[in-house]
């Protein structure tokens, strides 16, 4: 079955004579998603894409890479196929096909001659981002592209020459290229008379959107071509919707062009279609698994993209409107795709609130971020208010300032790694007899500060060196993504050479549960209660705790994040006090010579390997498991319940952290029914008021999760969230599998 009972009642489905022709039509969409999703053959390929790219990149061998993009889009765009089908109220869908012995002869022969890449060179666009796509909204394909012919002729009236000048030419073929396309689109569905797509797509080919509708269908065929044949790992975010749209919304309400449910279902279409081109599998830990279908035959494959709804406006209108609870309602909780983003703020509506939780507890790919949090962390590291306000996310957990802000350099803040460090004080190698050089818990964090100082202060002088270069260096490579950022156009400059507002730095601050465990059971059991000395405690762990089981019971037992004891939780305080001080004095804030370094509590799923590759820490860890990941206490540190759980989280200082991920894995029996709804939502609100700062969840027992291993057959619609995306639990490996078990589950 492709689509659930549930589901099929929830669309007045229950027999194909009882449904009216618009019912029965958002149910075959949906249907038609959820059997892609489920059922699609793991080697599906988007093998007609690859056809035609190869033909591309012949036809562009002989120019430089600007106009090989540009020229080369075009190609691509005016010759691939434009399938539609009679339920499609947007157009835009990509074919598939399994290959057959020959065609899988032709895609390894690609792979192997585009050096393990199913894109040419010329095609460097990597996502993760959220595009400038009020400027698309408001000036449409065709004004981008007379601000971008502007520009060239502006340089050559002025007798410039060169990159410069083909960066703008290879941009302005982009732009024609997208328009051609849906011109190609329009012609198809006039002739399968889709009549109102087919005005939609022509329209929007040759003006800025002039109805919702347009706008829906402009960000989609934008967003489709980039993540289905531009961009490896594509993770795009459309930016928050129901502003964008909001004017074209109510424009066409008070027309009488358009009504509330039209608009619904022209946004439940989009949500299909982003489910459509999804393939099989989970990237960060699949084990090459059997449903495992790989960026390779799949660019999109399972990266997430992102709707952003709600929170703080620029011009102070309210934080939610008609059309975010659209988008709220129209959430299929069985979607993979949207990632939808809710941002909270305190003066939420009620009944705003009260849809987001019933779509949580419903399983749905889901997150809520506060904005109390987000907008000052934002500012405190160097981005003006009126951006601030602005943000959103994209990937797993990562922020963005739309269209003004891209990541050019990463760090990565092993939390655990520099505990030992300290520890150990790595001078001595790892002696065990050095107790005169640590007499206090302070003396560990001095040198924890240390450790981190260096990278974080190397990390930030490369990028003033390079920023150094930036104004008086080349165009650089053009990618897709410069034509529709603030910037790269009217500077004839690609953003990753600094063309943006905010060209900026992600440190990702990792396992810091794991990391505050270490400090409170060094503090507890050497400093205060003295049960254990330094020199045995350090050689415990230098052997892995063998035999030494007593201590081992007495590390586990002690004190951790997660519990509510101010004792632990205080040195999560601490720890994440002593980071973000020494990224603001490593970034020189309020400088002329600042940088922007977004702090993030993340891991992705990463612990797994830091973990793996860390020996024994004083936690009661042993060598080569994993650490904590993301914002989450260690897995079973969390004996005292969900809401002790987060109110430890809610103690962190926060509101200088720019996002993070909290996993949270829940009994759905908790959570159900009117009481079970009013529950979560107090619970989850009470949670932000304290000052929380994200929060995504899995509804799932682990009773539930241990027989989808066994009968996966029974279990085809299970999702679970990952880190800030989702992915179908059956299609996952079974080490996967085993990591998302041993999340802690969440009991009252």
């Amino acid at each position: 079955m492709a689509i659930s009972q549930a589901e099929r009642e929830y669309y007045g489905v229950i027999g194909s004579t009882q449904a009216t022709l618009k019912t029965n039509a958002s149910y075959l969409r949906i249907e038609e998603a959820i059997s892609e999703l489920r059922y699609k053959d793991v080697h599906s390929t988007t093998l007609e894409r690859l056809k035609v790219t190869w033909k591309a990149d012949n036809h562009v061998k002989e120019l430089d890479q600007p106009l090989q993009l540009g020229e080369g889009l075009y190609y691509l765009l005016d010759n691939i196929a434009v399938p539609v089908s009679q339920d499609d109220l947007i157009l835009g869908r990509i074919l598939e096909e399994v290959p057959n012995e020959k065609q899988e002869e032709f895609f390894q022969q690609v792979i192997e001659a585009w050096n393990g890449r199913s894109i040419p060179s010329w095609m460097t666009d990597g996502g993760h981002e959220c595009f400038a796509w009020d400027k698309l909204v408001h000036f449409g394909l065709p004004g981008l592209e007379a601000l971008a012919q502007q520009e060239l002729d502006r340089r050559v009236a002025n007798g410039e020459s060169g990159a410069h000048l083909d960066f703008l030419r290879g941009a302005i073929r982009i732009y024609q290229a997208f328009r051609n396309y849906a011109r190609r689109y329009a012609a198809v569905a006039q002739e399968s008379e889709l009549f109102q797509a087919a005005t939609n797509c022509a329209n929007i080919a040759e003006y800025p959107p002039k109805t919702f509708a347009e706008g829906m269908q402009l960000l989609w065929l934008v967003g489709h071509v980039y993540c289905t044949m531009l961009s490896m790992n594509p993770t795009l975010t459309f930016g928050r919707m129901d502003e964008l749209l909001l004017d074209l919304y109510r424009k066409d309400l008070a027309g009488g062009h358009l009504n509330q449910e039209e608009a619904g279902d022209l946004i439940e279409d989009f949500y299909c279609k982003n489910n459509l081109v999804l393939g099989r599998g989970e990237h960060q830990m699949s084990g090459r698994s059997e449903t495992d279908t790989g960026w390779l035959r799949n660019l999109t494959y399972d990266a997430p993209q992102y709707v952003v709804l709600g929170g703080r406006r620029q011009d102070g209108s309210e934080v939610a409107n008609e059309l975010t609870e659209i988008f709220l309602e129209r959430i299929v909780p069985r979607f993979e795709n949207p990632f939808v983003v809710l941002r909270y703020t305190s003066d939420l509506p009620e009944r705003i609130w009260r849809i987001a939780c019933d779509k949580m507890r419903a399983n749905s790919s889901f997150m809520v971020y506060n904005d109390e949090n987000i907008i000052p962390a934002m500012i405190h590291c160097g981005i003006d208010e009126e951006d601030a306000v602005t943000y959103t996310m994209h990937g797993c957990n990562w922020p963005d300032i739309p269209g003004i802000q891209r990541q050019v350099e990463g760090h990565q803040a092993l939390l655990p790694a520099y505990f030992l460090d300290a520890l150990f004080n790595t001078n001595s190698d790892f002696s065990v007899g050095a107790e005169s050089e640590t007499s206090s818990i302070d003396d560990v964090y001095v040198r924890f500060a240390e450790s981190f100082r260096k990278e974080i202060e190397e990390v930030c002088n490369r990028l003033r060196d390079r920023r150094q270069k930036w104004n008086h260096g080349a165009s650089g490579t053009l990618r897709v993504d410069d034509c529709f950022l603030d910037g790269p156009i009217t500077q004839a400059r690609s953003w990753t050479l600094g063309s943006v507002k905010y060209p900026n730095i992600i440190c990702a601050i990792s396992s810091i549960a794991s990391a505050a465990d270490c400090f409170a059971v060094l503090d507890e059991l050497v400093f205060r209660s003295k049960k254990v000395s330094l020199g045995t405690l350090k050689d415990a762990l230098c052997n892995d705790f063998a035999d030494e089981k007593v201590l081992r019971q007495l590390c586990l037992n002690a004190p951790k994040f997660g519990q509510d004891d101010d004792r632990a939780d205080a040195h999560a305080i601490r720890v994440l006090d002593t980071i973000t001080q020494e990224i603001d004095n490593a970034s020189r804030l309020g400088s002329t010579d600042e940088v922007c370094v977004f702090r993030c509590l993340e891991t992705d799923m990463r612990h797994l390997h830091i973990g793996a590759e860390i020996s024994a820490t004083p936690d009661g860890r042993q060598a080569g498991q994993p650490t904590s990941e993301n914002t989450s206490p260690y897995p079973g540190s969390c004996k005292n319940g969900i809401t002790a759980m987060l109110k430890s989280v809610s103690k962190l200082p926060l509101n200088r952290i720019n996002s993070g991920a909290l996993n949270v894995r829940m009994q759905p029996k908790l959570v159900a029914g009117e009481e079970g709804l009013t529950r979560l939502s107090s619970l989850l609100r009470a949670y932000f008021e304290m000052g929380g700062l994200q929060v995504q969840l899995s509804l799932a027992d682990t009773e539930e999760l241990r027989d989808a291993q066994i009968h996966p057959e029974y279990h085809r619609d299970l999702m679970v969230r990952i880190t800030g995306y989702s992915a179908a639990f059956v299609d996952m490996s079974k080490p996967a599998q085993d990591e998302i078990i041993r999340r802690q589950e969440m009991g009252s």
